[in-house]
């Protein structure tokens, strides 16, 4: 029979995901050892702690293995297996033993072996009293020789794993709570904070946040989980912000929420996680955003709730629940925010805790009420907290209404904007629209600020919910029955019934409709809001200043709107199909019609002279935008991407404010208006994909351009490329795909050309810059993207003038044979991509000195490679065959090593780990449970090896191998993960990002320091000691598995440095290689040998060592690495012994 404990959260069930454990601990044991003394005392502590473990009480009788206890093992999460003296003697424990590390290579279950008063070389190599036991064993089962190897093996495996050693004369106490400990924090748990509003769960969970983050993979808090999923689609934005939060990198898309758990799931299994879910209140919530069994081990998920039913529901069984504030605690919180200071002064005691009584001990209004105090005086203070006793309200309701009250009339309404509207939203857009209306709109921010009635973080104002719903209840106030009588209007069913009925005053002077999800409107509001959504609404209340309503089917304005206050205009996506009525609009300063399907023309716009911003983005059927968007004095942004119907915009430019100007896929806008001044605030012309055919000459008034992309202009000529030369402050260009080119600069005349006559007009007119250096170069270009033009020449790159400032060059796709040498005095080159040139056989054989990325994929005719900058980190040469020849892989990456260079990668055609690796192991492939798609596999591999004694962990580096099959590269992860004694010390990952398939075998290779120093995760000595255990996870899924992994350590110990700079263990190394122990034997060498010059040879004996040569400060050395079979067939012994005086 097996004993349990109630669940620990890690074992919860949800409505939707169940945790693939059943249990958290499964331990294994010989009874006759530990039965009535270690192991009870060791469960008895595991199940006080929560932890949910299976232990077999019975006496193990029969022959084999009952089924329930397999399914056992195979339900528990983490395996401890107590090693004791008699354990070998054993069959049952042998048996166990067996099953559990085949769980473990299987479905990633954590194995921790405990030494329990014997010495793990005992186990590893069945000597002494523990080998005794076995020895009796190998007798009774000397006909049965394949059960005794695979037990001999087990217990190598299992003895080689980080453990728990329980040395002489250590207290079992002690010692066992040490395993209990390491077990909870490895553990993924779920934590419920509970209370009531105000009483500051949500400050507990950001300082939990803030001082335990650096301990994890990724981290995540996703604030106000019941509003921002409110929205249709509002659940889907929280995963696509948990997955960018904790992963980096651009938004993921995702279609439905169902979809994005699964790839939540699939991404986030192996990761150590902190995620924190603020102010939940539906189960829904939680089963999208953090299902049982998710996340990697060690993870965190802390949920914030006023609902505790909801936290049992969901199985959680540690929350903490928040209790307000003792007296004492509330005096010292109060007098921080009254006084400064952590007690008030003793004339103020009284009233100080007269005021904190009011208070009850919530946080919230102890701070909202000392913000409101400071800085009074004592008569000021009994007045007020004299108005408390005839105040209609109770409790923190008092306190909030007498905050609000306190504040000015202009300061209340800025307030009630936040409360209605605002929460959420960006500062500088709440800034755009308030600052019509509240000249000192800035300081009435900062006033709510000090008052704490609102914070800012990330520029965006947060406000807590009491304070939300006490500034909407004082708008219901105005008057509790009409709502077109009040000042703003933000819920449904109010803006549905003000505008249907026309009941609407000059009261109101906002609305912001957000919509609810379909089925959560109320019946008796559907026949309202078919009549709105008919398209037909006759009224529209003139004093607004803002409207927005996304997704509104207004199909025209009413005829009698004449909004002369309006600020900001928002309809995205809506059905509105003209816009008559925006005649005269001078406070408007923005509007957003992005996504309006039925819009065919803008109209005259010169009667709003304030516009700034102006998005036109996604109007499909747009075709026409007036010519007086040209004139627009204070344009900052003007943006119409995907316009695809659009023909013009105006055919002249003067607008001296623009800054940001986007065509993107305007494919039938064939021209670009003619610019009649200079325009020194235009920074970014985006024209990706458009029809533009030619730039005019007046380019050159585009003075401060510092972005130019015309990405797959197709019809863009060589011409209007030749015009943009001279335009100094250019620091981007962008012009892939663009096949018309064939040639680019080579073929300018400039002093005949349009843009050096224009340049000449500027330089002397009168409003140009004094500097009288006239440059047709472009003299500060950093990024130059010129992928698919159809060039087959390169000579363009001397005349662009930009050797010191280029970072990254990009000629991917071009017809090119070869580069010119010139390409070496691009002194910053950080960057060179050379993707898809099918046709170049050669690299020069000096490249910048500066750069670390190459990217040559598909250089299929690519021959020869050249020496490569000391400072190279990625080095990518998929299907790049006519390479595979070479002995690349390890002059690439050795010669990186012995550099010392931070880290560095290399993707080359291969089909094994290279021979120099002191381990490889073959992975474990299985499909995918977690993909939607067929013929994706998913791949494990675990390399575990023991740390040498003195290693010095600051210099030492750790080589990785992996061989992929047949994959495409898009929606491929994989990383490579490396722990110290269960602590995550180093991490890798590839996010395959775009569409690359190899069409062969490959090998990645990656050497970086063993410890990565950006990492908060390393405790305790600087340098690492002898048995310490280190483990190197690989996990990979995508299309086309991963079939062998491979792990090579490099470093040296304490005052062993070679000459060479190359760092090699004094030792001996215990690895894992197809589940047999390897021995590695690394002896301090490097050799210093010299070479001729010119000898490109790179020596290889015929027996197995691999000599690679460097070439450090002109003279050529090498490393040599020897390997010969040991005496077991399947276990190695690798000497690197040093060789001098060996010359070639």
């Amino acid at each position: 029979m097996a004993n349990q404990q109630g669940h620990s959260s890690s074992s919860s069930s949800s409505s939707v995901t169940q945790d693939p454990w059943t249990y958290d601990v499964f331990v294994s044991f010989r009874g006759k050892d530990t039965r009535t003394n270690f192991t009870d005392h060791l469960y008895k502590a595991l199940s006080d702690k929560g932890i949910y473990t299976f232990i077999d009480r019975e006496l193990k009788v029969g022959e084999k293995i009952s089924p329930a206890l397999l399914e056992a093992i195979e339900e528990s999460r983490i395996c401890l297996i107590v090693f004791s003296e008699n354990y070998a003697s054993s069959r049952w424990c042998l048996d166990e033993l067996v099953e559990i590390l085949r769980c473990k290579s299987s479905t990633n279950q954590i194995v921790w072996p405990i030494f329990y008063k014997v010495d793990p070389s005992h186990v590893r190599n069945q000597t002494n009293s523990f080998g005794d036991g076995f020895a009796d064993m190998n007798c009774r089962f000397k006909d049965n020789t394949e059960k005794v190897l695979r037990w001999r093996s087990a217990l190598r495996e299992a003895a080689s794993l980080k453990g728990y050693t329980c040395k002489a004369g250590e207290s079992e106490a002690t010692f066992i709570n040490h395993i209990v400990e390491d077990i909870w924090e490895w553990s993924p748990h779920i934590v419920g904070i509970w209370g009531t509003s105000g009483i500051g769960k949500t400050t507990i969970a950001k300082a939990v946040y803030n001082a335990i983050a650096h301990k994890f993979e990724g981290c995540c808090f996703l604030a106000d989980v019941r509003e921002n999923s409110m929205p249709h689609g509002g659940l889907i934005q929280l995963q696509e912000t948990l997955l960018q939060e904790i992963l980096g990198g651009k938004k993921l898309k995702i279609v439905s929420a169902d979809k994005g758990i699964s790839i939540i799931q699939k991404l986030l299994r192996h990761k150590r996680i902190l995620l924190i879910l603020d102010d939940v209140n539906q189960l829904e919530q939680l089963d999208n955003l953090a299902g049982v069994g998710w996340f990697g081990e060690g993870s965190r998920v802390i949920i914030t709730t006023q609902d505790s039913g909801l936290l049992k529901c969901y199985g959680i069984e540690l929350i903490y629940e928040v209790q307000k504030l003792y007296d004492n605690q509330a005096l010292e919180l109060f007098s921080l925010n009254a006084f400064g200071r952590n007690e008030p002064p003793n004339n103020y005691l009284e009233l100080a805790k007269r005021a904190i009584a009011y208070a009850q001990g919530l946080p919230l209004a102890l701070t909202l009420l000392g913000s409101h105090l400071r800085n009074k005086g004592i008569h000021r203070w009994q007045a007020i907290l004299d108005g408390y006793e005839g105040e209609p309200y109770t409790g923190i309701q008092k306190i909030l209404r007498k905050s609000y009250d306190a504040l000015d009339n202009s300061v209340q309404q800025v307030f009630l904007d936040m409360a209605c509207f605002f929460k959420g939203e960006d500062k500088d857009y709440v800034m755009q629209i308030l600052s019509s209306k509240h000249k000192a709109s800035q300081d009435c921010i900062e006033v709510l600020v000090e008052k704490a009635m609102i914070t800012i973080q990330y520029n965006r104002i947060l406000m807590h919910d009491l304070l939300e719903k006490l500034g909407k209840d004082i708008v219901h106030e105005e008057c509790p029955i009409e709502p077109g009588k009040h000042s703003r209007l933000w819920f449904h069913d109010d803006v549905y019934h003000v505008l249907i009925e026309n009941s609407g005053t000059r009261k109101i002077k906002g609305i912001m409709v957000k919509f609810p999800k379909p089925d959560e409107i109320p019946l008796e509001c559907k026949k309202l809001l078919r009549d709105v959504l008919s398209g037909y609404v006759e009224y529209l209340p003139n004093e607004l200043r803002f409207i927005d309503w996304g997704r509104c089917q207004l199909q025209l304005l009413p005829s009698n709107f004449h909004a002369r206050h309006l600020v900001v205009f928002n309809m995205p996506c809506s059905d509105i199909r003209q816009l008559e009525g925006f005649k005269k609009f001078p406070k408007l300063t923005s509007i957003n019609l992005s996504g309006c399907q039925f819009l065919e023309k803008i109209v005259d716009l010169s009667g709003i002279p304030n516009l700034k911003y102006l998005n036109l983005s996604e109007c499909k059927r747009l075709v026409e935008v007036d010519g007086s968007v040209g004139f627009l004095d204070k344009l900052v942004e003007l943006d119409l991407r995907e316009c695809f119907q659009l023909t013009r915009f105006g055919t002249r430019l003067r607008l001296k404010s623009l800054e940001r100007l986007y065509l993107c896929d305007c494919k039938r806008l064939e021209s670009f208006p003619e610019i009649d001044d200079k325009m020194e605030s235009l920074i970014i012309l985006d024209m990706e994909g458009s029809g533009i055919r030619e730039l005019p000459s007046s380019i050159a008034y585009l003075t401060g351009l510092e972005v130019l992309k015309a990405d797959y202009c197709e019809n863009l000529s060589n011409a209007s490329l030749h015009r943009i030369y001279g335009l100094q402050r250019l620091g981007e260009l962008s012009v892939k795909g663009c096949r018309k080119l064939l040639t680019f600069g080579n073929e300018v005349n400039f002093e005949g050309s349009s843009s050096y006559t224009e340049l000449q007009l500027l330089s002397n007119s009168s409003n140009f810059s004094d500097d009288n250096s006239l440059s047709l170069a472009l003299p500060r270009l950093r990024f130059f993207f010129l992928g698919g033009c159809n060039l087959s020449e390169s000579d363009f790159l001397p005349p662009l003038n930009c050797w010191s400032t280029l970072e990254e060059l990009d000629l991917s796709g071009n017809n090119f044979v070869s580069l010119p040498e010139c390409i070496s005095k691009f002194v910053n080159l950080l960057s060179l991509r050379l993707c898809g040139c099918k046709r170049l056989r050669e690299i020069p054989e000096v490249l910048p000195p500066k750069l670390n990325s190459v990217t040559l994929n598909s250089c299929t005719s690519l021959e020869t490679f050249p020496k490569l900058s000391p400072g190279l980190q990625h080095l990518y040469l998929t299907n790049c065959f006519k390479l595979c020849g070479c002995d690349i892989t390890e002059n690439i990456l050795l010669n990186q090593v012995s550099s010392q260079s931070s880290t560095i990668e290399i993707i080359v055609p291969g089909t094994e780990v290279p021979k120099w690796f002191s381990c490889c192991k073959e992975a474990t492939v299985f499909e995918d449970p977690f993909s939607d798609n067929k013929g994706e596999y998913a791949a494990e591999c675990e390399v575990c090896f023991e740390i040498p004694p003195n290693l010095e962990w600051e210099t030492s580096r750790l080589a990785l191998c992996a061989v992929f099959d047949l994959m495409t590269y898009h929606g491929c992860q994989f990383c490579a993960k490396t722990h110290i004694n269960g602590k995550l010390v180093n991490e890798i990952w590839i996010w395959a990002e775009y569409g690359i398939k190899l069409e062969e075998t490959h090998v990645w290779l990656n050497c970086s320091p063993l410890l990565d120093p950006n990492k908060n995760m390393v405790e305790g000595p600087m340098r690492l000691q002898q048995g310490n255990m280190c483990q190197v996870l690989f996990y990979y899924h995508g299309a086309g598995p991963m079939t062998r992994c491979g792990v090579h350590l490099l470093g040296h110990q304490v005052g062993d440095v070679s000459e060479t700079g190359i760092m090699v263990v004094d030792d001996h190394i215990h690895c894992h290689y197809q589940d047999e122990l390897v021995s590695l034997s690394l002896t301090s060498t490097s050799g210093v040998g010299k070479r001729p010059r010119g000898s490109d040879t790179i020596a290889v004996d015929n027996h197995g060592p691999n000599v690679v040569v460097m070439d450090h400060d002109h003279e050529e050395q090498y490393l040599t690495l020897f390997s010969e079979p040991a005496d077991h067939p399947k276990r190695r012994h690798i000497d690197i012994d040093e060789e001098q005086n060996l010359t070639y």
